[in-house]
């Protein structure tokens, strides 16, 4: 331990002036390679006038923006946890499945559902029945889909219309997600 320093901040003469502008400064502070703590009712850091450049110039938007992607983040983690356990290539015909399904449901013809036709004769069962486990799995998938989708998207609205760093870092978007 150097006199002086404490845990890699220097005690500086330079002061910070810090505003309270959320998690993502913070962020941005230790990304750029400094450090910045309350001690004892003041501001310390490993860089007062680099640290106090980053507090300066981190805008309403990067704040939005942070939040936004932690928003979307926890999206993305419901998509992913419901989808646990499944391949890529099969999330990623589903929507091939479920096209061919309508189709064929509307049309009443097989060659409306090729691909569905060939996996109902592999799994030995009528095309009829295929087309309507694609279509109740296609159901269950797309509401939750469209709840995820949503909220995710109700939240970012709401951040970005907040005019202020209090507004933004308050705002809680924890709230209104499908359970998974």
């Amino acid at each position: 331990h150097v006199r002086g320093h404490v845990a890699g901040i220097a005690s500086r003469t330079m002061s910070i002036t810090y505003t309270e502008k959320g998690a993502g400064l913070h962020q941005v502070i230790v990304a750029a390679g400094h450090g910045l703590r309350e001690e004892n009712g003041k501001w310390v850091s490993s860089n007062d006038a680099a640290v106090q450049a980053l507090i300066d110039s981190y805008s309403l938007a990067d704040a939005q923006d942070y939040v936004c992607a932690q928003i979307s983040n926890r999206a993305r983690d419901l998509r992913d946890k419901k989808l646990k356990g499944y391949s890529p290539f099969e999330v990623a015909a589903w929507s091939i499945k479920s096209a061919e399904a309508m189709k064929a449901a509307e049309s009443g013809k097989a060659l409306d559902a090729p691909v569905l036709a060939k996996e109902a004769q592999a799994r030995g069962i009528i095309l009829e029945a295929m087309i309507a486990k694609v279509e109740g799995n296609a159901a269950v998938y797309g509401d939750l889909e469209a709840q995820i989708a949503g909220i995710d998207g109700k939240h970012r609205d709401v951040v970005r219309s907040l005019q202020s760093f209090d507004e933004v870092t308050a705002y809680n978007w924890s709230i209104g997600w499908p359970e998974v």
